[in-house]
């Protein structure tokens, strides 16, 4: 009478002899509870097969591929089945640590069995389950430590500088990504961005998948880098797969470059993810918007109220809303409040890791609002009378801009200078050099040039560095007039008046927003003011002020190509050369100069 597991192997015998992949994965099964038959095949395995005798179960495992004149063609695919009937007869559920280790060494050679030009694609479901499996395993104990913290203990593992945390989650990436490589490299049918996925390329986009679910889960973007790469140069057009990988992928497409500050094919990505979800995985799409919503705001487009009232926005209005308004207040104390560490909204920002790029990037969208109102209130906006073209373009004064700042500053019970930060960025001091004002030094000369003439240090003539102690005056006499070589780049402005610290920073921000853009006219330093000329026509606001979502559209949109997202060559111009598939065999990057004649030779 056959035993359970005499069944069992010739059924994989006649899975593998027929190519059915996905019934092969119905019958690996490994997650608990295992149905009966499981149970009844794990008790033959420890009485028939115990530990001593897994060379004779390896050959039991041999008879499951066809053989060849040299032997078994598949060779990796025994060994694999070895390793799985071991998993089930010793794994113990109780200790989790051993149990991840067991499963890894067993997806390792279910890798390995993919690597096959032939019979590999056979298991790639398999590999697809084992590595969900383990991810999920990995995750689990990622949030929870302390259940396997003895265990490491154990092994010798509780070191904190010796375990630089390469975490369990990120090596279960690594293991996936090596899959992910076999899939990308498959060469059966035609590739590059012409062919369509065939054999085991079908699963590129489920391991890169699951790839960078682990990558995002440990932290570790970096690593996605090469990936990206790769999927650009070998993969075939996205289209071609199914709507679920596309949207997970395009998801974590533009995230990482979100993360990365390319806020533009970041939304191109998270835009056509959030178009292809289905429209009942409102969980998937409100993950979506987390990310989508933050980068349009900073490049200057609000979500609308339609859209936050949709269901999937549930609960986003409360988080982004706010944001808008400090934006077009102009307010940039209570919007650096708002997003300060200590601020209740800061927390779910963070966890979300978008809190940095909200608050470095919308800063300088705060101050442009700050400039337009008072630009609106207390600008000159030209002369509209019969003399208006030869009067002076419209303008602002920037010291109604310093007393709008000024007038924001006592708002908050801020001060408008103190002894630590700037003018404009305020920062409380810092605890370690508490007592510490001003510049004090005994029995020596106290200027403004003392770090020039009366250094603590110094580098002689022979470029040696010399300590001094003493106050030695090194470089001249301190009665010496240094004014002719003031260090200041406004010494040369004409009357008395000097430009105060704020004036200079405001300065300095109102030259960012011009470089970027974000506004359009030209700064004069002499009597300082903000000037927009060529107003005449459209008027100064639409003028100086541009509308900064259509700015940044205009700029970005000329290469709306998006890195690790490929398209049909027919997406692109000239068929796709200098696309991101560019690269890939038949991609273009590669040209042939066998036989060509030099130029301006005659055919």
């Amino acid at each position: 009478m056959a035993t359970v597991l005499d069944q069992f192997l010739a059924g994989i015998a006649e899975l593998v002899k027929t190519r059915d992949g996905a019934k092969l994965q119905d019958y690996l099964q490994i997650e608990p509870p295992l149905p009966e038959i499981y149970a009844q095949m794990i008790n033959e395995l420890r009485q028939n097969y115990p530990a001593s005798k897994d060379a004779e179960l390896q050959r039991r495992c041999e008879g499951l591929v066809p053989r060849s004149k040299g032997g078994s063609s598949w060779s990796a695919f025994p060994v694999f089945m070895k390793l799985y009937f071991a998993f089930l007869r010793d794994v113990n559920v109780e200790n989790l640590l051993e149990t991840y280790n067991l499963l890894k060494g067993l997806l390792n050679q279910c890798i390995i069995a993919l690597g096959d030009s032939q019979m590999g694609v056979i298991v790639l479901p398999t590999v697809l389950y084992l590595s969900k499996v383990m991810a999920k395993l990995a995750m689990g104990l990622d949030r929870r430590p302390e259940l396997i913290a003895h265990l490491l203990r154990m092994e010798g593992r509780s070191d904190e500088e010796n375990m630089e945390k390469v975490t369990l989650v990120e090596q279960s990436a690594n293991v996936v990504r090596e899959a992910f490589i076999k899939c990308l490299t498959d060469r059966s049918g035609t590739p590059g961005p012409h062919g369509k996925p065939e054999g085991r390329r079908i699963g590129i986009y489920l391991m890169a998948n699951l790839c960078l679910k682990l990558l995002f889960q440990c932290g570790k973007l970096r690593n996605a880098e090469q990936m990206f790469a790769s999927i650009s140069a070998q993969s075939p057009p996205l289209a071609h797969f199914p709507a679920s990988q596309r949207v997970t992928y395009l998801h974590y497409l533009g995230r990482y470059l979100f993360w990365n500050n390319l806020f533009f094919p970041a939304m191109l990505a998270l835009e056509a993810a959030y178009d292809q979800c289905h429209r009942q995985g409102l969980n998937q799409k409100r993950v979506i918007l987390t990310y989508l919503i933050p980068c349009n705001i900073i490049m200057g487009r609000f979500p609308s109220a339609a859209l936050l009232q949709r269901p999937e926005a549930q609960g986003l209005a409360e988080r982004f809303i706010p944001i808008c308004r400090l934006i077009a207040r102009g307010d940039y104390i209570a919007f650096r409040e708002h997003l300060a560490v200590d601020s209740p909204a800061t927390e779910w920002f963070a966890r979300k890791g978008i809190l940095l790029a909200l608050r470095n990037r919308c800063e300088i969208l705060v101050w442009r609002s700050l400039a337009r109102k008072v630009f609106i209130y207390a600008g000159f906006h030209g002369d509209s009378g019969p003399q208006a073209q030869r009067g002076p373009p419209p303008f602002l004064y920037l010291n109604k801009l310093e007393a709008a700042v000024r007038w924001l500053q006592a708002q908050h019970a801020q001060p408008s200078s103190g002894t630590t930060g700037s003018e404009i960025i305020f920062k409380s001091p810092d605890r370690d050099f508490a007592g510490i004002k001003g510049y004090e030094v005994d029995g020596g000369p106290q200027s403004k040039y003392d770090d020039y003439i009366n250094p603590d240090s110094f580098f002689d003539e022979h470029g040696v560095a010399q300590e001094n102690p003493t106050g030695e005056l090194v470089d001249g006499n301190f009665e010496t007039d240094f004014s002719d070589y003031e260090l200041d780049p406004y010494a040369d402005r004409l009357g008395d008046e000097t430009p105060t610290p704020m004036m200079r920073e405001i300065e300095s921000i109102l030259a960012s927003l011009l470089s970027q853009g974000l506004m359009r006219g030209y700064l004069t330093h002499r009597n300082p003011r903000f000037a927009i000329p060529g107003a005449r026509i459209r008027g100064p606001l639409p003028t100086g002020f541009p509308n900064v979502w259509q700015t940044i559209y205009a700029r970005e949109s000329e290469d709306d190509s998006v890195p690790g997202w490929v398209l049909p060559p027919s997406a692109y111009p000239f068929g796709g050369i200098g696309g991101p598939a560019a690269g890939a065999a038949g991609g273009g990057r590669v040209v042939n100069l066998k036989g060509a004649r030099p130029a301006g030779a005659g055919p």
